[in-house]
């Protein structure tokens, strides 16, 4: 069995995947395999530490049983967290979405960087010439688009954002296991005319209206961590407030 050299060495007595399993756990906790990135595939852990893809598998499903690595099918085993167990109290799309017993998706259209520039280092904290993370998506439920999102986030808060599948893991999920869980918004709702690329992602007429949704999330020691501006059609899904 290969190891680095910060890897304890495996018990005479230990079965080799449970020895597997604690090494790849050991780099999850040093951040040898950050949160949110993907594992090494299966044939190449295999390789490294000289045993079949089966005994692979076998250490990896009791991480995934811990909460530590979650599966997708067709792209891998992603690293979820450093801690078990957390999640965010701020429910993002697909969370929302579950819990009302449909499918959600997420398409992701755009990822690029921008200056935060003066509006945006003042909600962030950052300066004018500090980047942003830029995300546009479109979410769908069962199959049907309901909102297009383009959410700014602040690279000085998340360095190795952009090595996060954001169509894997939410948002939310994301800036919980970096240490920054939401714990409130601040909303601002609009009417809006859709261009005709939205138009088009919606499978609707340009000029139709729109909802528009402005959202600033809040981290628990209440510093900015995303900005998201939306757009819903009103026939495809709404808002509740409880006052």
């Amino acid at each position: 069995m290969a190891l680095l050299v910060t890897d304890r060495a495996p018990s005479e007595d230990e079965p080799v995947y449970l020895s597997i399993r604690r090494v790849i756990a050991e780099r999850i906790e040093r951040g040898d395999y950050p949160a949110g990135l993907a594992l090494p595939s299966e044939n190449e852990l295999a390789d490294e530490f000289g045993c079949t893809r089966l005994t692979v598998r076998n250490a990896v499903g009791e991480l995934v049983d811990r909460g530590l690595v979650r599966r997708i099918q067709g792209k891998g085993a992603f690293v979820v967290s450093l801690w078990d167990g957390a999640e965010a109290a701020g429910m993002g799309f697909r969370e929302m979405i579950r819990a009302h017993d449909a499918e959600p998706s997420v398409r992701i259209l755009s990822r690029s960087r921008r200056l935060a520039g003066p509006l945006f280092s003042d909600l962030f904290g950052v300066a004018p010439e500090d980047e942003l993370y830029c995300v546009r998506r479109l979410n769908s439920v069962d199959g049907v688009p309901i909102s297009i999102e383009s959410a700014l986030i602040p690279l000085s808060l998340f360095p190795d954002i952009e090595g996060v599948d954001v169509a894997v893991f939410s948002l939310y999920e994301t800036y919980a296991m970096y240490g920054h869980e939401v714990v409130g918004t601040q909303e601002v709702l609009g009417l809006t005319e859709l261009s005709a690329r939205d138009a088009g992602l919606f499978r609707v007429w340009a000029g139709d209206p729109a909802l528009t949704l402005d959202c600033v999330s809040y981290d628990g020691e209440g510093r900015a961590v995303e900005y998201v501006r939306a757009l819903n059609l009103g026939d495809r899904g709404g808002y509740v407030y409880t006052y």
